[in-house]
């Protein structure tokens, strides 16, 4: 819930300010506005009527999950399948996290070698098929 800033009024000394000087006006107009977002505190620290039944502990979020881990993520997939916004909103995370995939590049410190292990991957990989993955999975794990 965001807080709309409080008005600032012009009071005669402003007033008088701005016909003298003008520029003088608007800093005094911008020093009034910044001193009145710093009497501003954060809406979760504010007490009054909508956070009477707040509480809370000061743990880890690991803490906090501790033993509901099982129900917390129980729920979490059953939101997912029945929510489309929760859907949507797991659906950006993992394509913004993930991305579309590994992609594996060569990293030792000679750069030609690794042009060459990359061009060799690329011509690779063009070849490969997706039915083949378990074949390619077992392989790997050769290796």
């Amino acid at each position: 819930m965001t807080k709309t800033p409080p008005t600032i009024r012009w009071g005669l000394i402003d007033r008088a300010v701005a016909l003298i000087s003008p520029q003088a006006a608007s800093q005094r107009y911008a020093a009034r506005i910044a001193l009145g977002n710093l009497r501003r505190a954060y809406d979760g620290s504010a007490k009054g009527r909508g956070t009477d039944g707040w509480t809370t502990s000061g743990k880890a979020a690991d803490a906090e999950i501790g033993m509901a881990a099982p129900v917390l993520r129980d729920r979490m997939r059953d939101l997912v399948r029945n929510n489309p916004m929760a859907a949507k909103a797991v659906s950006v995370l993992v394509n913004s996290l993930v991305g579309t995939g590994i992609r594996p590049r060569a990293a030792s410190a000679d750069k030609a070698l690794n042009k060459l292990v990359d061009n060799l991957w690329a011509r690779w990989a063009v070849n490969f098929h997706a039915n083949v993955s378990r074949v390619f999975h077992r392989e790997v794990s050769h290796l």
